[in-house]
């Protein structure tokens, strides 16, 4: 019996970790991700913004964590003239009330240009006006420029 037990709770925490999304398996998605300061494969995003500026269809995947590790996906598509958004927190322990997945649809994709850094925001958007995807300080996309 106490084997049996043991067995379970191993594969309970097997399955567990297989679920976790956490930045080392993002990183190897390609995904942008944002560590509250520190963004890392932010050249995706600039191609994905190529893209944009080119009127061809694009994808980009931006992880942001919390300070405990825990994700929120953006999963962002440009059909050549609409954004569509998906928010995925499925995976974030801390999500609250906040529905584990919603979806906005936006016209546009502005970059604005503040003291310390550039935001990047998704206007003209439904059910909501607007959303922030990204900020980065200045800096730092400085040092990824080529």
């Amino acid at each position: 019996m106490k084997t049996t037990f043991y067995w379970l709770l191993l594969l309970g925490v097997c399955l567990l970790s297989a679920c976790s999304y956490d930045s080392e398996k993002a990183l190897k998605n390609g995904d942008v991700i944002n560590m509250h300061g520190p963004i890392y494969n932010f050249v995706y995003f600039e191609e994905f913004m190529e893209r944009v500026e080119a009127e061809d269809s694009a994808f980009v995947r931006i992880t942001n964590f919390t300070l405990e590790g825990n994700p929120t996906l953006y999963n962002v598509t440009f059909d050549g003239t609409v954004f569509n958004l998906e928010i995925d927190r499925s995976k974030n322990k801390e999500r609250g009330d906040k529905p584990s997945k919603e979806s906005l649809s936006c016209t546009e994709l502005s970059r604005e240009e503040g003291q310390q850094l550039f935001s990047y925001t998704l206007e003209g958007c439904k059910p909501d006006p607007s959303f922030t995807l990204l900020n980065i300080l200045k800096e730092q996309e400085m040092d990824h420029e080529h």
